[in-house]
């Protein structure tokens, strides 16, 4: 029987220890590593170029609708500024109360013994509103009270109709210290104050309660 001898058993041992050394192994996948780390670094920066550029982009456009955005914003505030006060103008205008009807109805109940030396008025509140009138005047007549309270009744009656809760009130009713000539004779006087009170409008009624379940 033949025998065999491989006297190059301990150089091929060599090189298998050599394929298996722990060190090169490591080498390898730390160089693997590194290489994966520089193919996500490079795929990085070439994303963080393009958003770069991205968003360059999008700012020039911003810069270039910026002004074009102030402006408008501008604008609206102007028009909303113009709408509000012709809204309130609007308001104002449409409750307005007109006074020329409220003196024509006065001026029809003052008789001819009578003298008006002022007037005033004023308006309160929103919805409801209070308006009230001063009356200053001078009666004559045998009775010039007589004349005065006539007066102050025919306000009440001629206003109630067309107004709410009107009340005709003296504030002061005094003789007067002169005469005065009517219808060629000499007649005695009287000076009064009359409060007139009446309401315009209507009331804001509460909403209703809901009913609980």
């Amino acid at each position: 029987m033949a025998l065999r001898l491989n006297l190059y058993h301990e150089v091929l041992k060599a090189k298998a220890l050599k394929r298996r050394d722990p060190l090169k192994i490591s080498i390898y996948g730390i160089s693997g590593l590194l290489a994966c780390f520089a193919f996500y670094y490079f795929f990085q920066l070439v994303r963080m170029h393009s958003i770069s550029e991205q968003y360059a982009k999008v700012k020039g456009e911003f810069a270039q609708v910026e002004p074009q955005a102030k402006a408008a914003k501008k604008k609206e505030e102007e028009l909303n500024q113009l709408a509000a006060s012709s809204s309130q103008m609007v308001k104002r205008i449409e409750g307005r109360f007109y006074w020329a009807p409220l003196l024509a109805e006065l001026s029809q109940v003052v008789p001819r013994e009578v003298q008006i030396t002022r007037m005033g008025g004023e308006i309160t509140g929103e919805n409801l509103r209070r308006c009230a009138i001063q009356v200053d005047g001078l009666a004559a007549g045998s009775d010039p009270r007589r004349v005065a309270e006539d007066l102050r009744t025919a306000i009440a009656e001629k206003l109630s109709p067309k107004y709410k809760n009107v009340t005709s009130t003296f504030k002061t009713l005094e003789d007067g210290s002169e005469t005065v000539m009517l219808d060629g004779k000499p007649a005695n006087t009287a000076t009064f104050a009359i409060t007139v009170q009446l309401f315009i409008g209507e009331e804001k009624k509460p909403a209703a309660a809901r009913s609980k379940k």
